[in-house]
């Protein structure tokens, strides 16, 4: 008997461990896109960003978001947001200007889950390669967060780019969507590719589709395998009452990647409780 109390007790640990390590293989990645509004002097009392920026903090730790790609986000507020997220979250970005400071698309990521590889920066233009550059019809500079990480928990690697289009230029946006497949094929080494973005403009447009039909990405939205909740819209212009209109902000994950479910973090509007004059939007991925 004392034998075969044995044998069952080392299966249930065998079959436990396999169950451990199939869960770690396919743990899901919870990823953000927020544009955080920089700070404007036009906004004062509760759109300033003091005031705001506690709903920023909650709207992050409520939906515990792994990795976060961030708009209008500034020296300032970087170091502001840090100073509270470093116990469980790094980030990684520069500016946009030729200094390589200013508003910027940072990207904020669990450091106890994910390792930062590789890291750089490009701007949207035709040279992407000089700081500060603009071109075509882009009324200011726009850069682009690009990084390598370890998903230390499944042991994937996976290559990421955060953005933000310019919000005037329509043929600026649809040079930039080809500047990130060009740079992510260019830079990915093979890796499974994601964006992140705030791309100023609809789903029905040349951008979305030159993001859409290429061999390295898709858009969370259409591919979830679950119907999107919340708003469309993630903007709402500070405006509880705004109707919902199509998108703006977006993610887009690797063709074989699994979109469990995708989500307009609406809170802001539900709450009556300004974070920014956007809304965050959420796509819980599973890389293959």
């Amino acid at each position: 008997m004392r034998t075969i109390s044995y044998i069952i007790v080392a299966g249930a640990i065998v079959l436990a461990a396999a169950a451990c390590g199939t869960k770690g293989k396919n743990t899901p990645i919870r990823f953000a896109n927020y544009n955080m509004r920089v700070i404007m002097s036009a906004d004062t009392a509760d759109r300033a960003f003091p005031e705001r920026k506690p709903f920023i903090l909650k709207r992050i730790s409520d939906h515990d978001f792994d990795i976060i790609g961030a708009q209008e986000v500034n020296d300032e507020m970087k170091a502001s947001l840090i100073e509270d997220l470093s116990a469980t979250y790094d980030v990684v970005g520069e500016g946009r200007r030729a200094d390589r400071k200013g508003e910027g698309t940072p990207i904020f990521y669990k450091k106890d889950r994910f390792e930062l590889l590789k890291w750089g920066s490009f701007w949207l233009s035709e040279t992407p390669d000089v700081p500060g550059s603009k071109s075509w019809d882009s009324s200011l500079e726009r850069i682009a967060i690009w990084t390598v990480f370890l998903d230390k928990t499944t042991k994937k690697k996976f290559f990421y780019i955060n953005t933000h289009f310019d919000h005037r230029g329509p043929v600026s946006r649809a040079k930039a969507a080809e500047i990130l497949l060009d740079k992510a094929r260019e830079l990915c080494e093979g890796l499974p590719v994601f964006f992140t973005g705030d791309l100023n403009t609809s789903s029905d447009t040349e951008p979305i589709a030159i993001l859409s039909d290429n061999e390295l990405v898709k858009d969370s939205y259409t591919s979830s395998e679950t119907a999107p909740t919340g708003r469309k819209s993630p903007y709402y212009a500070f405006d509880f009452d705004r109707p919902d209109s199509d998108r703006g902000d977006y993610i887009f994950v690797p063709k074989d990647a699994t979109v469990s479910s995708y989500a307009c973090i609406d809170d802001d509007i539900r709450d009556r409780q300004y974070s920014s004059d956007h809304c965050p939007v959420l796509a819980v991925v599973t890389l293959k």
